[in-house]
Order: C-alpha cells, then sequence, then structure tokens
C-alpha cells in the first residue's frame, strides 16, 4: 500500500510541476507578443521627447 501512496504522491506533485510550468510559459509567450508594441511605444516616446541618434564611423572605416 505504502508503493501505492508514493506513486500516488508523485503523480500530484508531477501535476503541481506541470501546472506550474505550463503558467509560467504562457506568461512568458504573453511578454513576448507584447514586446514589440512596447518597443514602438519607447521609440515613440523617444522621438517625441526630441530625441536624436547620432552615429559617428570611426576614420579608418572610411575609404580612400
Amino acid at each position: 500500500m505504502s508503493v501505492l501512496y508514493a506513486l500516488a504522491g508523485l503523480l500530484i506533485i508531477a501535476a503541481v510541476v506541470s501546472l506550474v510550468l505550463s503558467l509560467l510559459g504562457v506568461i512568458v509567450m504573453g511578454a513576448l507578443r507584447i514586446l514589440p508594441v512596447v518597443f514602438v511605444v519607447l521609440a515613440a516616446v523617444f522621438f517625441l521627447s526630441g530625441g536624436r541618434i547620432d552615429v559617428r564611423l570611426p576614420d579608418k572605416w572610411r575609404r580612400k
């Protein structure tokens, strides 16, 4: 009987772990799904507040 109790306990633990990992996967996928929207909003705020991008290349990269 103790083997059956141990097996039932392991099955319950496995179910809880599976449920927790599934919920974490849903949360991560939701965060990844809204990530492009967050980037667009941050870029809009940056440029609307007067942000500028200045790219300076090293002199040795220039063609002669």
